[in-house]
């Protein structure tokens, strides 16, 4: 909120300044132009010279009356113009600002699934050793994550449900009927499986439509903002996902790490008599 207030005073502030130089030198401009009308014609209009014709001197007497009318409006018409270019400019840098800082809070949120980057703590100084050298030791690289427990969900999943074998099907062979039928069996052993190995929980239990309130220390692991996101937390609005967390997982025990175990689901192969 701070940031918005300070950005909005900036902005407006800016705008009076250079607008109002702009203003400024453009009046002293017309004005020198109008006093350069007077130094002109004044005298020959005061002179009373009979050699120009009657057309040409009314000319003249009409130039003079449309630039003391100029002389007399210039200061409101040309303040007022600029105080208007100054409000239009002011609105659109705001707009403007406040948009770039909406999409920048959207692109600092972490994706779903996606950790967020704790900060970096400072080093601690290491006191200098005198008498002893010392030796660095070579910082240790993470060990990659073992690929077994996706190996083991997905071979649970096409042992209770064929699920593996309905997603390698090609579905454009078949009847919406056909499809319907299948799916069917395969929700009920893949929901069987993972409701024995795997415990869900929603991260809101509202239903999906209703109103949710976001606190100002929300996981944004947990919750996403989508559509009009302005100002600081916390937030209202509508909840569109009822999210989901893993709160027990229950595996068997892996007993290798090979990729020659990585079998989803056997072959069988029926051999005749």
């Amino acid at each position: 909120m701070r940031a918005k207030t300070t950005w909005t005073l900036q902005s407006f502030l800016t705008c009076i300044v250079w607008n109002g130089v702009l203003t400024g030198f453009l009046f002293l401009l017309a004005r020198q132009i109008l006093l350069g009308f007077h130094q002109w014609l004044d005298p020959i209009l005061a002179a009373g010279d009979t050699t120009f014709p009657e057309d040409i001197r009314s000319g003249l007497l009409s130039l003079q009356q449309l630039y003391r009318q100029a002389e007399q409006y210039l200061i409101p018409v040309v303040f007022g113009a600029g105080g208007l270019i100054t409000l239009v400019l002011w609105l659109f840098l705001l707009l403007q600002g406040r948009g770039l800082a909406r999409r920048t809070l959207k692109e600092a949120q972490p994706l779903p699934g996606q950790a967020a980057v704790p900060p970096a703590k400072p080093k601690k100084a290491v006191p200098a050793q005198t008498g002893v050298e010392a030796t660095s030791v070579a910082p240790t690289m993470p060990s990659p994550p073992s690929p077994q427990p996706a190996i083991q969900i997905l071979s649970i999943l096409q042992r209770e449900g064929r699920l593996i074998d309905f997603l390698q099907e090609d579905l454009s062979l078949y009847e919406d009927a056909q499809i319907g039928a299948a799916v069917r069996s395969i929700h009920q052993g893949c929901k069987g499986a993972l409701s024995e190995h795997v415990t869900l929980q929603p991260i809101y239990e509202e239903p999906e439509g209703n109103e949710v309130s976001v606190p100002a220390d929300f996981d944004a692991r947990a919750v996403r903002l989508t559509g009009n996101v302005t100002g600081d937390p916390p937030f209202k609005g509508a909840l569109r996902h009822r999210g989901w967390r893993v709160t027990r997982v229950d595996l068997p025990q892996a007993l290798t790490e090979a990729k020659k175990d990585w079998v989803l689901a056997p072959a069988e192969v029926e051999v005749g008599e």
